[in-house]
């Protein structure tokens, strides 16, 4: 019961924290900084010995150099506050993924987990019982249909996910019921339970709720939360027609990271998170961020490989920036050779952006699979369909000066059970 009142606080503290004014939301980020930085630098020895190396203080920490997720994880025994071995957190975290039974947790009630490691590098995250009750508040206020006056009904909620988190077993109520679907089962199994568990909120990977749909999953969910890929149009259009509306929620290892509003926008959840950008080729931007309420693992000036892109305002007029379209990670740019000899970085939505103008073609995977190489997986595989990929995928790389390359073609090869979906993927290095 302390849990769900806890929650219910959150939530409701929420709606205070939707600020309208950039300056306020700014002074507010300066406030819990400040705050953050201080306790972190005393609890947390790796970002500490970050501080003094870099020879600032902590009131500088937005000059900090920032890291990814190799250096967080090489130090992740002094960067945690907990005082837990990576060796320990791996250990925990792989038996859950292993025998599928992730109630178990560290001492002091500490929840980890691993991210899917589909760049090629697993993170870990390690979450305190404060944060997993923060984190569902906020989850509960943005993505709850029709809150407030949602709480006073019963709500389903089913998730599509490779792990189940504790949280929802400490949150759950007779009106607010959890229902877990292990996205390593069988699909045609998984269409059958969630069909049977009748969500009025629905959350999974776009890609596998698109398999769900062509399973024969029937279901109207009063909304539906894309997480963990990236959402195309062709994506949104299907799952709107076939289970409801869609919004999307930006989360990764390294924390909660955008949220939808009233109108459906995804916005930065800068209420909790501060995040800086560095400016990529054709407009694109790199997220540098600090969670500012993050203890057990914190995230301080961590670079992100993804790719963004922000739009100007929104009609729901809130302060916290928005964002356009998550173009995608950075590592799976493709890295091609000019007419000229020199080499060219393609990001990862350009090659969709082609592909998904070929008519007929349900799916695909790019992949770069050598120095002037490129190997197009479609489904289905049909000589129609390879000429059209062809001359969509020449012409866009002739408009961006990619010299001559080699195509190749094949029958789209079935991700491993429980990966993310990557439609363009860099393996040549």
């Amino acid at each position: 019961m302390f849990d769900r009142l806890t929650v219910l606080g959150h939530a409701l503290n929420e709606g205070r924290l939707l600020f309208r004014d950039r300056a306020v939301l700014e002074r507010h980020q300066s406030r819990l900084a400040a705050e953050h930085l201080r306790w972190v630098a005393v609890h947390s020895p790796y970002t500490a010995e970050r501080f003094r190396q870099a020879g600032l203080g902590v009131d500088q920490w937005r000059q900090l150099p920032p890291i990814g997720k190799a250096e967080m994880m090489a130090n992740f025994g002094t960067l945690n506050t907990a005082g837990v071995t990576l060796e320990g957190v791996l250990a925990l975290a792989r038996r859950a993924e292993d025998t599928r039974d992730f109630s178990p947790s560290l001492p002091g009630n500490l929840t980890v987990g691993l991210s899917s490691g589909t760049s090629g590098s697993q993170g870990a995250f390690l979450v305190s019982r404060a944060e997993r009750l923060q984190w569902a508040g906020v989850v509960l206020r943005h993505l709850l249909p029709g809150w407030p006056a949602g709480l006073l009904r019963r709500q389903r909620v089913a998730f599509v996910l490779r792990a189940e988190g504790q949280l929802y077993r400490s949150v759950g109520s007779s009106r607010l019921h959890f229902k877990f679907l292990d996205l390593l089962r069988p699909i045609d199994e998984l269409a059958e339970r969630l069909s049977a568990a009748r969500p009025t909120l629905l959350i999974g990977p776009p890609g596998v709720l698109r398999a769900l749909l062509d399973a024969g999953a029937t279901a109207r969910p009063e909304r539906v939360v894309s997480v963990a890929e990236v959402l195309e149009d062709a994506d949104r259009a299907a799952l709107e027609a076939g289970f409801g509306p869609v919004v999307e929620v930006y989360q990764a290892t390294e924390g909660l990271l955008a949220l939808p509003c009233a109108h459906g926008h995804l916005h930065l959840n800068e209420a909790h998170v501060h995040f800086d950008f560095e400016p990529l080729e054709g407009g694109y931007l790199r997220p540098v961020l600090t969670d500012l309420r993050r203890r057990a693992q914190p995230m301080i000036r961590h670079r992100l490989n993804d790719l963004l892109v922000l739009a100007p305002g929104c009609t729901c007029g809130q302060a916290a920036r928005r964002v356009a379209r998550i173009a995608g990670r950075q590592d799976d740019a493709l890295n091609l050779p000019s007419a000229s000899g020199a080499r060219l970085t393609l990001w990862p939505d350009f090659v969709r952006g082609a592909l998904n103008r070929v008519a007929d073609l349900r799916e695909y995977r790019a992949e770069q699979v050598g120095a002037a190489q490129l190997h197009l997986q479609l489904d289905p595989d049909l000589p129609g369909l390879r000429a059209g990929a062809e001359r969509e995928v020449r012409a866009a790389l002739a408009r961006s000066g990619v010299g001559d390359i080699e195509l190749m073609f094949g029958p789209l090869r079935p991700d491993p059970p429980g990966a993310k979906r990557r439609r363009v993927v860099q393996s040549w290095h």
